[in-house]
């Protein structure tokens, strides 16, 4: 019994040690590379957008907008989002300051719940005002992103189970179908989904949002579920959709618009370990599945999944690189699946705390370039907190220098989206966080600029970044 107590405590000796040496090693910032006038290829895509849910208001038939009615409510501040930012109503408006903007590309999304309100009814006006919404970008001369889902449910989709039902899969791809058959002749890019992994994590182990399930076998079920939805929308736009006349492609370009942390361990081979198990399941399993056809889905201490799909092979004709800071992880053996994350306050931070580190965005590009390759990359999302608009400016154009530097190294990166044009809804953190390049006043919904709208408009214009004495000359502080 001695001979055991004294390994088990030796045994915690040394993981308080290897734990300890770890949380010493203080991550490196990242690096800057100047402003130097860098310019762009000729037809590279500058962007802002809105989403559906987050942007719209007026969407009170879906499994969000009953989650945020629950007392105590789960949302920062008690915010609901029932007018949200109006964009339903006042896209016209703002298409034009994108496009006063000089940016030649736009993204938008539809809501389930709008155009199929009751299980198989479709809402024809609703279709109408979304055709509506594209052929006005059309109109404007923009590139077109749409995307086709993001969270939300219908309600009668979330109380037949959502997407833990097998059944929902024939809804979804009549809802595709309508939509590549109503919308093909607008839409450049297809997004089938955004952040799908999120979804599948965050709301079914996690229990962070919709559907609020802590249930890791399910959630690697929903994961794998989340695989085939994309793949089956996929297949779908490929046969029923058209492509924009004068369209550079004479196929539907399909691909997903996903969300990536750059996962850095703290220090130890432990935390090496449980970085690598964090990065796997979080960065790379999904699309891993998507461009080889092979789903391996787990981590250590879960349920797995593997097995082929040939049906989902290679159903990625671009990846959309939503991306906004790093974080920092270690191992600990008294946290849930023995991971801990870092705060790196001592470096510059958003209004919601995370660290901003625009070499991230250089590093999981090059990482997506050597697992696909050949397939065309565009940042659909990068952007941050900022109600003062005092680290909006530097932060657009520190990424932009690594984004060039990407296209340099031969990265196939055709475009790059600020986000958001506007501020709007940021989920569970409700309306307090800032990320609009124009601000947005909620009681009478006015949209005023940023400071740093005139950055992005210069860089949108010339399609080049300034150097740093243009930089300053605009009124931006190193």
């Amino acid at each position: 019994m001695k001979i055991i107590i004294s390994v088990a405590l030796g045994l915690l000796a040394v993981i308080a040690a290897v734990t300890l040496h770890g949380s010493l090693r203080v991550p490196a910032p990242s690096k800057t590379i100047p402003l130097s006038g860098q310019k762009f290829p000729g037809g590279f895509l500058w962007a802002t957008g809105e989403d559906a849910y987050q942007h719209e208001g007026g969407n009170d038939n879906n499994d969000w907008y009953l989650w945020e009615k629950r007392d105590p409510s789960p949302i920062d501040n008690g915010d609901r989002n029932i007018r949200g930012i109006d964009f339903y109503n006042r896209y016209e408006q703002d298409f034009t300051l994108a496009k006063n903007d000089r940016q030649n590309t736009h993204r938008i999304g539809i809501e389930w719940s709008r155009v199929e309100p009751e299980r198989g009814r479709y809402d024809e006006a609703a279709w109408r005002h979304y055709e509506n919404m594209l052929k006005s970008l059309k109109d404007k001369d923009f590139t077109v992103f749409l995307n086709l889902w993001h969270f939300t449910l219908p309600v009668w989709a979330a109380e037949q189970g959502g997407w833990e039902n097998p059944a929902l899969m024939e809804r979804w791809d009549r809802y595709v179908t309508e939509c590549a058959r109503r919308f093909g002749r607008y839409v450049d890019y297809w997004s089938t989904t955004i952040d799908a992994q999120i979804y599948a994590l965050n709301g079914h182990a996690v229990g962070a949002i919709p559907p609020n399930r802590r249930d890791m076998d399910l959630a690697i079920t929903v994961y794998r579920t989340m695989i085939r939805a994309h793949a089956r929308a996929y297949h779908i736009i490929k046969k029923e959709a058209a492509v924009p006349a004068g369209s550079r492609h004479d196929k539907p370009q399909i691909g997903m618009i996903y969300f990536f942390f750059y996962y850095e361990p703290q220090g130890h081979i432990l935390d090496r370990f449980v970085c690598r198990q964090m990065d796997d399941i979080f960065n790379w399993q999904m699309l891993d599945a998507l461009h080889t056809g092979k789903i391996d889905i787990g981590v250590l201490g879960t349920p797995t999944i593997r097995e082929t799909d040939e049906s989902v092979r290679g159903t990625l004709d671009w990846i959309g690189v939503n991306y906004y800071t790093r974080q920092i992880i270690s191992f600990n053996l008294f946290k849930p699946g023995f991971i801990e994350y870092t705060d790196l306050k001592r470096y510059s931070t958003t209004d919601m705390g995370w660290e901003i580190y625009p070499e991230g965005i250089y590093r999981i590009c090059k990482e997506l370039g050597r697992r696909y390759e050949g397939v065309p990359l565009c940042i659909t999302e990068s952007g941050l907190a900022d109600a003062d608009d005092d680290r909006r400016p530097r932060y657009i154009a520190d990424h932009l220098t690594w984004v060039h530097r990407l296209i340099q190294e031969g990265c196939p990166l055709f475009g790059f989206t600020y986000w958001s044009l506007l501020d709007n809804w940021e989920w569970e953190k409700g309306f307090w966080p800032k990320f609009g390049l124009y601000r947005v006043d909620l009681e009478s919904l006015a949209r005023t600029p940023r400071g740093s709208v005139k950055l992005y408009r210069f860089i949108s214009k010339q399609n080049r970044l300034p150097d740093e004495a243009e930089y300053a000359g605009m009124g931006f502080e190193k």
